[in-house]
Formats: structure tokens, C-alpha cells, sequence
């Protein structure tokens, strides 16, 4: 389980994870708000057995975003090859190594 941001800022995040706000809403407050959007990582599993344990449920602000392991690793390695800043390069590098040594196999 990692957080939205843990997959660099929305700018880039959003192609694979969709944009930072509720997937349930049609655009993001107007007022600063922390959403709380989880990202779960998932192999070997289906994408229902997922949502099923790992379910939507707006009423309690309960937001999941599902990235399969091998698109997981291609979204990171290519943003990694961007280098685009330091401080996003190093913390897509932490979670590349977090998914890696969680569910198996070297990038």
C-alpha cells in the first residue's frame, strides 16, 4: 500500500493513478485539501480479488487506486529515466525499491 504522492506529484502521477482528488468527484476542492488516495500494487492477484479487499466507499472517504505490478514498475523505471527533479527522482527510486523487495523480482 502506498500513498498518491509516493508516485511523484500529479503532474505525472495522474497517468497512471488518476488526478490527487476523490475519483468520485468531478474535480478537486477549490479550498487546499489533503486527500487521503491510497495506491494499491498488486501481482500474482486479480484486479476483483483487489477491489474486494481493498474497496471504494465514498461515504467514508475510503479511496484506493489499483496499479498492476508490471505497469507499476514501467510507469516508475520511465519516470525514473526522466530525472526530471532530484527530490522526485530519489522518492520514485524508494518506492521502485519498496514495490521490488514487497512483491519480488528485480527492475
Amino acid at each position: 500500500m502506498f500513498d498518491y504522492n509516493d508516485f511523484g506529484p500529479q503532474v505525472i502521477a495522474h497517468e497512471v493513478i488518476g488526478m490527487e482528488w476523490w475519483q468520485w468527484q468531478p474535480h478537486g476542492d477549490s479550498r487546499p485539501k489533503d486527500y487521503d488516495v491510497k495506491v494499491v500494487v498488486y501481482r500474482n492477484v486479480t484486479l476483483e480479488d483487489v477491489k474486494a479487499q481493498f474497496p471504494v466507499v465514498p461515504e467514508e472517504e475510503q479511496d484506493y487506486r489499483y496499479l498492476e505490478y508490471g505497469t507499476a514498475l514501467e510507469y516508475l523505471n520511465d519516470k525514473i529515466s526522466d530525472d526530471v527533479s532530484k527530490n522526485v527522482t530519489d522518492r520514485l527510486k524508494e518506492t521502485r525499491e519498496r514495490v521490488v523487495n514487497t512483491l519480488g523480482y528485480k527492475y
